[in-house]
């Protein structure tokens, strides 16, 4: 019997390793590129008010011409059965003498919402983004994003798949 409960708890714990190791929460890194990691230094280091995300793209090679990177800022806040969208917008900066692109999103704060009865009345913490921006896939330089404190980033990778023939008629 404690042959078993060890086992359980070993296997618990190597689960939670592996999900903890394939996370893509921004801020983190899941793959060392050095190229876009030396470029980092470039970039501005902090902003008065905002939290500096970066995200570092493993490389792909030729594939990278299919590929975008879908930034989504937004905030944990109560919500309840109705929909949600925060209002904001991402605005592209550049990083002047280097040609290099950084982001910042800005907020009022306001959140637009359907208007259901909810007969529960239940609410839960949820993620609620702003509109999402794709952007170009790069794997030599690093994607950094100044977001106000109080709110998060998370990202995307989105894959175009193969062309198709369109007909004619």
């Amino acid at each position: 019997m404690m042959k078993q409960i060890q086992l359980a708890g070993f296997l618990l714990m190597a689960i939670a390793l592996l999900s903890c190791g394939t996370t893509k929460k921004t801020g983190t890194t899941m793959v060392k590129n050095e190229d876009a990691q030396k470029q980092l230094e470039h970039f501005p280091k902090e902003k008065k008010g905002y939290k500096r995300y970066v995200i570092l793209l493993p490389a792909k090679g030729a594939g990278e011409a299919d590929l975008k990177v879908e930034l989504m800022p937004g905030k944990v806040i109560p919500t309840d059965c109705n929909t949600r969208s925060l209002n904001g917008k991402i605005t592209e900066k550049n990083l002047d003498g280097w040609g290099y692109t950084y982001y910042e999103f800005s907020s009022n704060g306001t959140v637009i919402s359907t208007m259901m009865a909810c007969p529960d009345g239940k609410k839960i913490e949820k993620f609620v983004g702003a509109r999402p921006e794709q952007i170009r896939y790069n794997s030599q330089l690093p994607i950094v994003v100044f977001v106000p404190d109080g709110y998060e980033l998370k990202y995307r990778i989105w894959n175009a798949g193969s062309a198709s023939d369109a007909a004619v008629k």
